[in-house]
């Protein structure tokens, strides 16, 4: 399955397929006390995920939570010497990694799965292209390239 996601700006993302129809939006709130909880919802509005910031600084780290319990934990492993995001919880092990933050390969357990693409558009922000394979694709996936965009689109400027 391939997917774009596309950063809209103040923490929003549209996640499209390749004929550009709208598959999944990302918006964040904030909150009065702790971290900004940001929301995958789908076409319908529906809220099926809520990721929230554990950690802030130079390897960030973030929780992606389904009906109110923890389900997968992501935290960024290493910035510029071979960037990594490892996402871990429960029976679900992925690993992002690359020799470059604009070219990641999607692992499962040990198994490539799929890829995660940075391109430039036109006002050169970042999109984000998401292949993964159909038998391991699920709903909270397109959060990997959220996740990857706020740990390195810093550096990919």
């Amino acid at each position: 399955m391939e997917l774009i996601v596309i950063p809209k700006g103040a923490g929003k993302y549209d996640v499209t397929d390749p004929k550009e129809r709208k598959i999944y939006t990302v918006t964040k709130k904030r909150r009065l006390i702790g971290n900004p909880v940001t929301t995958l919802h789908d076409a319908s509005g529906y809220a099926l995920y809520t990721m929230i910031r554990t950690e802030s600084g130079k390897k960030p780290a973030f929780q992606i939570v389904f009906n109110d319990t923890p389900f997968l934990a992501a935290q960024c492993r290493s910035l510029y010497v071979d960037p990594s995001i490892t996402f871990a919880g429960g029976s679900n092990q992925f690993e992002l990694k690359g020799k470059d933050p604009t070219n990641f390969k999607l692992f499962s357990r040990h198994d490539e799965i799929g890829s995660l693409v940075t391109e430039r558009q036109a006002n050169n922000e970042p999109k984000y292209i998401l292949n993964v394979d159909d038998r391991y694709y699920d709903d909270y996936i397109p959060l990997f390239a959220v996740i990857a965009d706020k740990c390195y689109n810093g550096k990919n400027k």
